[in-house]
């Protein structure tokens, strides 16, 4: 949506509006002028409204109103605009749609096939997904409960319109996501997360817990062990910038932030260990040998 003023030096404010449609004819566009004389020319626009000033509440309220019924956006106050779809496997899983609560799936396996068909690229033959979901069963009884998941599973983005689709190419089955969507997988794997300082704390934030958490799907262990590994990466890295700038608190921080979810890596209690031995106040040596004990006990 575009508000116009109407009497601009140069180009007018039904020559823009008249601009705008020709470029996309979706926008909304409210006249916002001091001069009654101009609305038959701007409604000759399809203008959506038109406001004389002075701007009073009242006036913003209805213009406002007429805006959010004809894009379906509701009553009240606009949004923040964001992904529609959002997916959590990080401490769970758990998959929504809009502001919706989590959605209820038709059977576990479908559950499983979609966390699965994510995890692998979206990309999967049919003979890898049986072997993966059906292990140890006849291949026959494995193909027919595969179709009958992708069913349950097609079943579900539909009845939650999720957006997703499921394409079967030569005996593989390919997940297409919407356009617009987020999975905290995704950011947490994005690599320009590692370009600076900021970013990498913001990325620090998604992890909350073991990849699908919860979930004893055999499969998933690797990918699991993988995302931690990466995740220990990322806070390495942090600690190592806070801790080159001589921010021992923040870096010992990230070090205790990653213990709630797992054990540190070698590297990381290597870091630790030469810090032990620099002279450092005596509040930050603290902390560091109460971690360092902390790792050793749950070691032997």
């Amino acid at each position: 949506m575009v508000y116009l003023d109407i009497d601009m030096p140069g180009m007018n404010g039904v020559e823009l509006a008249m601009q705008i449609a020709e470029q996309d004819d979706q926008v909304a566009v409210v006249f916002v002028t001091a001069h009654e004389r101009f609305a038959l020319e701007a409604f000759s626009v399809h203008a959506l409204d038109y406001i004389l000033k002075p701007i009073v509440e009242e006036k913003l309220e209805r213009s406002l109103g007429r805006v959010y019924k004809l894009k379906r956006l509701g009553k009240g106050k606009p949004e923040i605009a964001g992904p529609s779809i959002a997916i959590k496997m990080l401490g769970g899983f758990e998959v929504k749609s809009g502001s919706q609560i989590p959605i209820r799936w038709l059977t576990a396996k479908a559950e499983e096939l979609f966390a699965y068909l994510l995890l692998h690229d979206c990309s999967v033959s049919k003979w890898v997904l049986m072997d993966s979901l059906w292990p140890n069963t006849e291949t026959y009884k494995a193909e027919q409960s595969l179709y009958t998941t992708i069913f349950r599973l097609k079943q579900a983005f539909k009845e939650n319109n999720l957006g997703f689709t499921i394409q079967a190419v030569k005996k593989t089955y390919r997940l297409i996501p919407p356009m617009e969507w987020y999975w905290d997988v995704k950011e947490l794997l994005n690599p320009q997360f590692f370009d600076n300082e900021r970013s990498l704390q913001e990325v620090m934030k998604l992890y909350k817990g073991d990849l699908l958490a919860g979930k004893d799907y055999f499969w998933c262990y690797q990918k699991r062990q993988e995302i931690a590994g990466c995740y220990q990466k990322m806070a390495l890295c942090l600690a190592q910038s806070y801790f080159s700038q001589e921010r021992y608190r923040e870096g010992i921080e990230v070090a205790e932030k990653v213990l709630q979810h797992a054990s540190l890596d070698e590297e990381f209690v290597e870091k630790l260990e030469a810090l032990q031995k620099m002279k450092l106040d005596q509040r930050p040596r603290r902390r560091i040998d109460k971690l360092l004990s902390k790792i050793l006990a749950e070691e032997s």
